[in-house]
């Protein structure tokens, strides 16, 4: 709640709906002081507060005081303050500026303020009988948005609210209905309360007997615009029967089966002629023929579809996939069957080829039968979460990335192997242990093409990031890939890691950043002994822990008897307030010689354990 930039205004409202008492009682009674007369203070009637109020159609309370000091002092802060409250009364009331923008403003100037505002500011939240209408049914619709199934509490706060509420038509096309709790007649007053406009409806309907909800919505159906149902697996035939009746203007429709097993969703296309966006959590849609206008399809929960003795094709995913041929975003969370993983199972193979963005958290041993049967373009954005069971995971028999990607993937994922740029991150980072991410160009300032992300092999990445390394070359096309970027945590010890074969592969690689200070000597010493490996290399970014060393001792001559590799571009990057190390005085500087050196502080994830990695700009 409190990340929510109306807090400071909304919890007033709601503290004081909570209590079902109006804003009379809220200040003791009787009529209440305008919203603004706590902050404004002007000694006589005839200066600016007084002008400033009956400009506006408001009552104006003038605010005595004791002293000529606190006169003066509170004069010039009630100005402030009067000119603060005047911007955030017109902009409301115009609508120039959106009320979520305008409370994000108007909490950062709460909290700038000094505590003689914010306590007067304070003390007349409540007081709103004065706030103009459009301010309050913004605020009633900021309440609906963040609680949706509890925010009519306003009606029970005064006669006021209770008539701005109920003849705001806008305010009652979004409901989140619990039918155990609204029977056909409450339902059908909200529903009229909208008039005409379109509905966004969420109906928990699993506990109850629904035939005479869907005759109240169906005379509504011409209305409805999204819908989220919440019903049980007993249901699923009598609610595919009723929603065919109230579908064919839903653009919008998400199921949540509350079932062990879940079941199938017949669905007919010609009922849902509008459909573009459909969500499905424990429960299998099954589209009778192919329905291209659905553009997203999101499914969670599903992989248990496949019930004991039933024909796995009638059940197969893919077959549903097919049936979208139109698809441009595809989420998948634990929603492959257990017949994916049936060798003998005879299987459809879907081609998305307007899909853009897809997104799969699944098992290990799943993804990689899944991505052998689905063909995407290479403009899709894809994003892979590799979950794997580490008590059995042995990374050398069962591979990493190739455990993961099929043998036909080059055709039917062509945004990996064609990545002209790849960040690997590993260790304590953001998304996970293990993370790589590529790019379809050299600049990864821009969205990675696609992203896959190991969240659970923290015990095996000793194990697991050696075999990754070395299948690199296999994954990505050498000749395409100009960047590259390892960032590894300090922790991760790679033992006798043959980083000449990981790297000689990539002959045209241009920028290459190594991290931690013990992995970039690993390589910065390949690279001094083998100086033909990476022969267009021209930057080298080194992602080290603080270097310290004292100056006065001089450069360190190289460790062995050949001169020191060149590269026309070197950058050093450590963790931030470190101070700027001297290079030529250690190990990695003994061994390098640049032209052009840099130093840059860094928040890498992986080799500082903190933020994202800031990469340079030029």
């Amino acid at each position: 709640m409190h990340c929510n930039p109306c807090f400071n205004i909304l919890c007033r409202f709601w503290a004081l709906a909570s209590r079902g008492v109006g804003p009379g009682a809220a200040t003791g009674g009787g009529v209440a002081e305008p919203f603004y007369a706590g902050l404004l203070y002007c000694p006589d009637k005839a200066h600016a507060g007084e002008s400033w109020a009956s400009g506006r159609g408001l009552s104006w309370t003038r605010q005595h005081t004791t002293t000529a000091h606190s006169v003066q002092s509170l004069h010039r802060r009630d100005r402030r303050a009067c000119s603060w409250l005047e911007t955030l009364e017109i902009s409301a009331i115009r609508q120039d500026t959106p009320l979520e923008q305008l409370v994000d403003k108007f909490q950062t100037s709460f909290h700038s303020r000094d505590s003689y505002i914010r306590d007067r500011l304070i003390e007349r939240m409540a007081r709103t009988d004065q706030l103009p209408t459009e301010l309050l049914l913004a605020v009633f619709l900021l309440l609906r948005d963040h609680h949706p199934t509890s925010w009519t509490r306003v009606l029970l706060v005064c006669h006021r609210w209770y008539e701005v509420a109920v003849t705001a038509p806008t305010l009652w096309t979004k409901l989140a209905i619990d039918t155990k709790r609204c029977g056909p007649d409450h339902f059908a007053t909200l529903l009229q309360r909208s008039e005409a406009l379109e509905l966004d409806l969420s109906l928990d309907v699993h506990s109850i007997e629904f035939g005479l909800l869907f005759d109240v919505l169906r005379s509504h159906a011409g209305r409805i615009r999204s819908l989220l149902l919440r019903f049980s697996a007993e249901q699923t035939t009598d609610l595919q029967r009723h929603l065919e009746s109230v579908s064919h203007t839903i653009r919008s429709l998400t199921l949540y089966c509350l079932a062990s097993e879940a079941p199938k969703l017949l669905m007919n296309p010609q009922a849902f002629p509008f459909l573009c966006s459909l969500r499905a959590t424990q429960i299998l849609p099954r589209p009778k023929r192919q329905m291209p206008g659905v553009t997203y399809l999101a499914l969670n929960q599903v992989w248990h579809a496949v019930h004991s003795g039933d024909d796995v094709a009638q059940h197969d995913l893919l077959t549903t996939l097919d049936a979208f041929p139109a698809l441009e975003t595809l989420v998948l969370h634990d929603a492959l069957p257990p017949c994916m993983s049936v060798g003998n199972a005879t299987m459809a193979h879907a081609t998305l080829s307007k899909l853009r963005l897809v997104e799969v958290n699944e098992t290990f041993e799943d993804i990689e039968l899944f991505l052998g049967h689905v063909t995407m373009p290479a403009e899709a954005h894809l994003t892979i979460v590799a979950r794997v069971a580490e008590a059995m995971w042995e990374p050398e028999q069962a591979g990493v990335l190739l455990g993961i990607l099929p043998e036909n993937y080059q055709t039917n994922i062509p945004m990996i192997r064609d990545s002209r740029a790849l960040q690997l991150f590993a260790g304590h980072t953001d998304d996970g242990p293990l993370t790589f991410k590529g790019f379809p160009d050299e600049d990864v300032q821009q969205t990675e093409a696609w992203t896959i992300i190991f969240p659970d092999c923290g015990e095996t990445l000793p194990e697991a990031l050696p075999v990754a390394l070395l299948e690199l070359p296999r994954v990505i096309e050498p000749s395409a890939l100009i960047h590259l970027e390892l960032h590894t945590a300090p922790h991760v010890l790679l033992f006798d890691l043959d980083w000449k074969a990981v790297l000689e592969p990539f002959s045209h690689l241009r920028k290459l950043c190594v991290g931690s200070v013990w992995k970039a000597e690993d390589v910065v010493t390949m690279l001094y002994r083998h100086q033909d490996v990476l022969p267009e290399l021209i930057e080298l970014e080194l992602c080290l822990d603080e270097v310290k060393v004292d100056p006065r001792q001089g450069p360190l001559p190289p460790p062995g008897d050949m001169p020191p590799r060149f590269v026309e571009r070197i950058l050093v990057m450590q963790p931030d307030h470190a101070p700027e190390p001297y290079f030529e005085g250690t190990l990695l500087g003994s061994m390098l010689r640049s032209t052009h050196y840099r130093f840059k502080h860094s928040s890498c994830s992986a080799c500082h354990v903190k933020g994202r990695v800031l990469l340079d700009a030029s």
